[in-house]
């Protein structure tokens, strides 16, 4: 990854821009979680319902205080344990959640990543970035940016270069009660 293409990502983030940005597994579509209008954006250049709920990347658990109801001390060094495989939490959302994250759910989706261009766009952006497959509806994901199709890529501001983590879709569970949902 270059510099100067980072440093576009970022500006495009804090815009209300849509990127493509490797993750652990796939390429992901990915916008500024606080920008409604960008989520809206990701919903329709997906032709995601918006019900479904969306996955919120955080370099750390705090950069997602203001979508999930308080943690004590305890959550919060059990949702930053590193783990084997990436793992997405289900949170109780805070009242002021958007639709548009959580979907139809009380729950909002949560991974701390660690992918290190996923992880340095959290951390860069100070935010939690909206992260979805980058894909339409329905259709494989993509794991390089070359192969991501034009009736796709016009739709989006930046294609950010990297690779891709090779590893399984994340993990999803509910941190309440402990169930894992995939």
């Amino acid at each position: 990854m270059k510099d100067e293409q980072f440093k576009l990502a970022i500006q495009w983030l804090k815009s209300g821009g849509v990127i493509a940005y490797p993750t652990e597994s796939v390429f992901g579509l990915g916008c500024d979680a606080n920008n409604l209008k960008a989520i809206e954006r990701i919903l329709k250049i997906k032709h995601r319902d918006s019900s479904k709920g969306l996955i919120l990347l955080v370099s750390d658990i705090r950069q997602a205080s203001q979508f999930i109801q308080p943690l004590n001390n305890e959550s919060v060094s059990k949702l930053n344990m590193t783990l084997d495989q990436a793992t997405t939490w289900l949170l109780p959302k805070a009242s002021q959640t958007s639709r548009l994250i959580c979907g139809a759910h009380s729950k909002v989706a949560i991974r701390i990543t660690k992918h290190p261009i996923a992880r340095a766009l959290c951390h860069q952006l100070g935010s939690p970035i909206v992260s979805t497959s980058c894909n339409l509806n329905g259709e494989p994901p993509y794991f390089q940016a070359g192969l991501i199709p034009a009736q796709l890529s016009t739709h989006l501001d930046l294609i950010l270069a990297g690779d891709c983590g090779g590893q399984a879709p994340s993990k999803i569970v509910d941190f309440i009660s402990g169930e894992q949902i995939r």
